[in-house]
């Protein structure tokens, strides 16, 4: 399809070709020669077909007209954009070669002739172009930009530093410039100029605020607290009311609930960035998972609902909260704030997969086959969906479709052992549910050298087909195992009766 660009560009060929056809010395007109005016044609023929995407035809009448006119370098440059779309690169680069040799003043010959060489990983090539056109042009910041580019791409940072230099000379310090060099120090590994560059931008411009917060969290990200204090102190010099640094340099004083007390006044500012508040809750997590105080769960608990009203419309605080919810074990009201979270942004899979975890956890699975199968849909490759779907179809009397979907799991699970042991595991329940015990012994015992000799839920289910099969001895031994393993009230009645 010729877009209108296109279209206006084959009406200048054709204005122009009428131009060609006729010129007017001393205010008479004045014929052209025929011969001079067919050279055009096939040019402009040329030009045409390249333009409506016939680069095969386009190729040949460029190769016609240089035949009879070897030193056109706007012809060389079509053909060299020609074998560019046929993506053949070797003549593309011969072309545009002898386009820039042709008309040596013409930089946009040169910038497409580096742009080639970059594309065939010629990038030293594509450098000496961008050096001499910076030398050309030393006024020129996109040429410079580019070199500074270049020099990184071809492993020579330091020249790509001193391009930078040489641009803020040009243009003074700014946030272009100093990323740029803030990254290549990066690369670098040296830290002390990276935040140096950092530095200079908060300098330059001492009343955005924002650069200076930038550097504080470039402290934080590399561990160094105390400089990242300092920045954080600064910038409430500079405004005493900034809600980030007000949280970032408040100082830790007492018990951990009465530190979190401490925090509420803050996080209920919607004007502190949900980000600073999450960081200062994730060090907790530990602390819930390892058992802590009801006093301390609780204070967390209250910072996660105050974070849901100061940010009602970010994900990002339905998510904290609900996790805080799901370690402090209160399922119910986790899976109410990771449904809210979804629902703001459904593209983040953990908060699918705890919400799956609590329907199974509530044995759910009305409820838990839709939202499963609805995050099938959304993760195709995303093992666990089809995990938990297929433990909610079991239960709900299809094994046949749950040993589809948890079949397809264990191939997307690839390499993760644990997960491909539960689907392993599920599997053979589903064969049991399925009374096709010979299909689910033999899937236990495949297992059982591959890393389901050490998982609960294989051994368990593996004695109660050896159970079904008669052979109770071997039943009450693998029992035994796996209540070593994971101790459950359910295997305690198993072993202690003999029988399922």
């Amino acid at each position: 399809m010729i877009n209108v660009k296109n279209i206006f560009t084959l009406v200048l060929l054709f204005c122009v070709f009428q131009i060609f056809a006729q010129n007017t010395i001393g205010g008479t007109a004045t014929k052209v020669p025929e011969a001079e005016v067919n050279r055009q044609s096939k040019f402009i023929d040329a030009e045409r077909e390249r333009l409506l995407g016939h680069f095969d035809k386009a190729a040949e009448q460029y190769k016609q007209f240089l035949y009879d006119n070897p030193d056109n370098a706007a012809a060389w440059y079509g053909l060299a954009r020609t074998y560019t779309s046929l993506k053949d690169m070797v003549n593309a680069l011969d072309a545009i070669g002898k386009a820039a040799a042709a008309d040596a003043e013409n930089e946009w010959y040169q910038t497409y002739q580096a742009d080639l060489y970059e594309k065939v990983g010629q990038v030293k090539d594509a450098v000496r172009i961008y050096e001499d056109l910076t030398k050309r042009f030393p006024q020129m910041r996109e040429f410079l930009e580019r070199l500074a580019y270049l020099h990184v791409l071809n492993g020579d940072p330091k020249n790509g530093l001193k391009t930078l230099d040489r641009l803020e000379k040009l243009t003074g310090i700014t946030e272009e410039t100093a990323d740029k060099k803030h990254i290549i120090y990066l690369g670098m590994g040296d830290l002390k100029k990276a935040a140096a560059e950092l530095q200079k931008l908060a300098d330059t411009y001492p009343h955005t605020l924002e650069y200076r917060h930038r550097l504080a969290q470039f402290y934080t990200n590399t561990g160094d607290k105390n400089a990242a204090r300092k920045v954080y102190e600064d910038i409430l010099r500079r405004n005493p009311d900034d809600p980030d640094a007000q949280l970032a340099v408040l100082q830790k004083s007492g018990s951990d609930e009465a530190y979190l007390q401490s925090l509420k006044p803050l996080f209920q500012d919607p004007a502190v960035s949900l980000d600073a508040k999450v960081k200062e809750i994730l060090p907790y997590f530990s602390k819930m998972n390892a058992g802590a105080g009801a006093g301390l769960i609780q204070a967390l608990l209250d910072l996660g609902q105050i974070v849901e009203k100061a940010h009602p419309d970010d994900p990002k605080a339905w998510s904290l909260s609900g996790d805080l919810f799901y370690y402090a074990d209160r399922r119910e009201e986790a899976l109410s704030r990771y449904r809210a979270c979804i629902k703001l942004n459904p593209t983040v899979f953990s908060v699918w997969e705890n919400a799956l975890s609590i329907l199974h956890y509530q044995k759910n699975y009305d409820e838990l086959l839709r939202f499963a199968e609805k995050a099938m849909d959304d993760f195709p490759n995303q093992a666990t969906a089809y995990y938990y779907y297929g433990i909610a179809a079991t239960e709900k009397g299809n094994p046949n479709d749950a040993i589809a979907q948890l079949e397809q799991a264990y191939l997307i699970a690839g390499n993760n052992l644990p997960l491909r042991l539960d689907i392993t595991d599920q599997i053979g329940l589903a064969l049991l549910r399925k009374k096709d015990l010979p299909a689910a012994l033999a899937r236990y015992e495949q297992s059982l050298s591959k890393g389901g000799g050490k998982h609960a839920g294989i051994l368990e289910h593996y004695g109660d087909a050896l159970y079904q099969k008669g052979e109770r001895d071997k039943a009450l031994s693998f029992w035994q195992q796996a209540h070593k393993i994971a101790p459950t009230p359910a295997l305690e009645q198993k072993i202690a009766s003999g029988k399922l």
